[in-house]
């Protein structure tokens, strides 16, 4: 996927998703044992969009928040405190 491709897909508003056009977030699955770059070049390969992806009945688009110095996995244990704090 080369950068303008990214950077295109990015910018879509969730408005003009399609369902059809995004994959299933339950279906991705990531090899905790390959190396960084590797996990995120498996990934790209995975998804049609690293921005959207389908999760049950809804639409979820991702952003990035550039300069950030937590790592996704970081902010991946902060999210599930939150929502186990919810329940």
């Amino acid at each position: 996927m080369t950068l303008e491709k990214l950077s295109e897909l990015k910018n879509i508003p969730i408005m003009e998703l399609k369902r059809e056009e995004l994959s299933n977030a339950g279906e991705v699955v990531i090899d905790q044992f390959k190396s960084r770059n590797q996990r995120v070049q498996f990934f790209l390969e995975q998804v049609k969009n690293p921005f959207a992806q389908n999760v049950g009945e809804y639409i979820l688009q991702i952003g990035y928040a550039q300069g950030e110095q937590e790592t996704l996995d970081e902010r991946m244990v902060q999210l599930v405190r939150k929502q186990t704090a919810i329940i």
